[in-house]
């Protein structure tokens, strides 16, 4: 087998398109938004469900809020009262929204008919030109009251706009690559397969097995590799190294029997990777004749790995779809196309604003409710956002057997 690209058909935390999700396995979903709101947003309650009352409320009138999308070639809004998101995005070469930034566009606007309340709406600004545009717009977004800004751009723009100083912009969430918060009050929102990772070998810790051995495609980055040692280590793990592999068969069977070494003291191999050939890693570390293994895959995994037999018992963290289920539907009603996990994350952005806006009023968007240590329940799972400008996300865990995965225990109901 030799990969030279693969469709990636789910997001790095676990959110699939919904062509993966059955008919049998999306009808008590559908069935339970006939009654209540396909999302849970939890703002300074002392429980989870302390708030709930209050969403519920909102689900009554999902019915009557149809998103229709207006022209991209416009200046856009979605909604027309309450409190002002901004969402920044780029333009594609042809002047419209497209690709990623129109699915974040998109699950935005079915955010806000579902969840504004006539409370928030969500004005699109349009950042293609670069840094000096974005710089304007967070000037102009202050001047007219909004009280979040969303970024989807590239890490250069929205590096900008974190280092306007925090007294002179709204808060911003950022939905694209992660930066720095230079100034406070910027929350990276995106999870990815290293969290995946670092989630599933804490699993395999509380089984015993702590001496990790991990591979990865070798364009994994040197600061992927740090983040993921340290959070091994400061997990109770012994991090053994990182072996990287190329997209052949060949090269990944070698990538084992050079880590030969390493291999002889783990009792847990990490395999990240976005193609088949992780079955090929899993596969020849089991022909070396290594046992009393723990095999950990991550989010990342192409759903046709489950079926092959090399990586039964595999253990994977990551979101529980179900909650992207339930406004699938809608989402393919409204926009006649498949949902994808930015817009997912562009629904989630616009709960979590709603969600603080319709608790504490547009004045309560500030760090303190942002960062609640309770935190919130999305679309995109259970989390929560840190003052160090990181987002915390609690995964499920799940085994693969029989060409599928399958829960283990219950999902987190609370951090």
């Amino acid at each position: 087998m030799t990969v030279q690209s693969i469709e990636q058909v789910q997001g790095s935390h676990g959110l699939r398109s919904t062509r993966q999700v059955s008919p049998s396995e999306g009808v008590g979903s559908l069935k339970l938004i006939k009654s209540v709101l396909a999302i849970s947003i939890v703002v300074g309650c002392g429980l989870l469900a302390g708030c709930q009352s209050d969403v519920d409320g909102i689900a009554k009138n999902v019915k009557t809020n149809d998103i229709k999308a207006p022209s991209s070639e416009v200046e856009e809004s979605f909604g027309e009262t309450g409190a002002e998101i901004t969402l920044l995005l780029p333009k594609g070469a042809a002047g419209i929204y497209d690709g990623a930034a129109r699915d974040v566009r998109d699950g935005a606007g079915l955010g806000v008919g579902e969840l504004g309340g006539n409370q928030v709406f969500v004005k699109v600004v349009d950042v293609a030109s670069g840094a000096p545009a974005a710089a304007t717009a967070v000037s102009a977004a202050k001047a007219r009251g909004s009280v979040l800004l969303v970024s989807y751009a590239s890490p250069a723009v929205t590096s900008a706009v974190a280092a306007v100083p925090a007294d002179q912009r709204p808060p911003l969430l950022n939905l694209g690559a992660p930066v720095p918060p230079t100034s406070g009050n910027v929350y990276n929102f995106v999870s990815d397969e290293i969290d995946s990772a670092i989630d599933g070998a804490r699993a395999a810790f509380a089984s015993g097995h702590k001496k990790v051995l991990v591979f990865a495609q070798s364009d994994f980055p040197a600061a992927g590799e740090e983040r993921l040692a340290n959070a091994i280590r400061a997990s109770g793990g012994t991090y053994l190294g990182l072996t990287r592999y190329d997209l052949t068969d060949a090269a990944a069977s070698d990538a084992v029997k050079r880590a030969g070494a390493n291999l002889q003291n783990a009792d847990t191999v990490l395999v990240l990777g976005k193609t088949m050939i992780t079955t090929t890693i899993a596969g020849a570390v089991k022909a070396s004749g290594k046992t009393n293994v723990t095999f950990v895959g991550t989010s990342a995994w192409p759903s046709q790995a489950y079926s092959n037999p090399s990586v039964a018992g595999t253990v994977i963290a990551m979101v529980e779809p179900e909650g992207a289920t339930m406004i699938a539907e809608r989402y393919q009603r409204h926009y006649k196309r498949t949902l994808t996990t930015d817009a997912a994350y562009g629904y989630d952005a616009v709960a979590v604003a709603s969600g603080i806006v319709r608790t504490k009023g547009p004045e309560g968007m500030n760090a303190q409710n942002l960062t609640s240590k309770v935190g919130f329940r999305g679309v995109t799972g259970l989390f929560r956002l840190t003052p160090a400008g990181t987002v915390e996300r609690k995964m499920s865990l799940y085994s693969i057997g029989g060409g599928k995965l399958t829960l283990l225990g219950t999902t987190p109901a609370s951090f």
